[in-house]
């Protein structure tokens, strides 16, 4: 379902999003693969939005919401490399999907059976481990994200 105001998540970003790049269509095949290889399940508005669009680059190239590939990638990587352990809390409670540039990222929260319940978007500051809430929806994230509401 696109977000409400507008008929698809392209037509919101280009509403908002001056100097930002929507990428291609995402393959949707690839979805299930990435759910079984992160062992959760994207939720419903972040694979509406990447069958329209498989990423969103901001101004300077950063993702604003990452490639299905990318999210996939990141993700293993953040729950995988050993000297994350010893400096942050676990991340097998979270499902990275953007980044700010400054590295800060963007995450939907896992909760303790495996699944997304809540489309709540938190943030996860990279200095302190801090994981706060940041937006409702991933529309009110995108809307904060490219009109700069940080």
């Amino acid at each position: 379902m696109p977000p409400h105001n507008a008929s698809s998540w392209k037509e919101l970003i280009l509403r908002l999003g001056a100097g930002t790049e929507i990428c291609p269509p995402g393959d949707e095949s690839r979805y299930d693969r990435v759910e079984k290889s992160l062992e959760v399940g994207l939720p419903m508005a972040l694979r509406e939005f990447l069958t329209e669009s498989d990423g969103l680059k901001d101004e300077y190239g950063f993702g604003v919401i990452w490639s299905v590939d990318e999210i996939e990638r990141r993700n293993r990587e953040f729950r995988t490399i050993e000297s994350f352990r010893e400096l942050y809390m676990p991340f097998d409670n979270m499902l990275f999907f953007g980044e700010d540039g400054g590295g800060d990222l963007f995450a939907f929260a896992i909760h303790a059976d495996g699944r997304i319940h809540k489309d709540d978007i938190f943030r996860w500051e990279h200095e302190s481990d801090g994981r706060s809430w940041f937006a409702a929806r991933l529309e009110q994230f995108i809307e904060r994200r490219l009109t700069d509401e940080e």
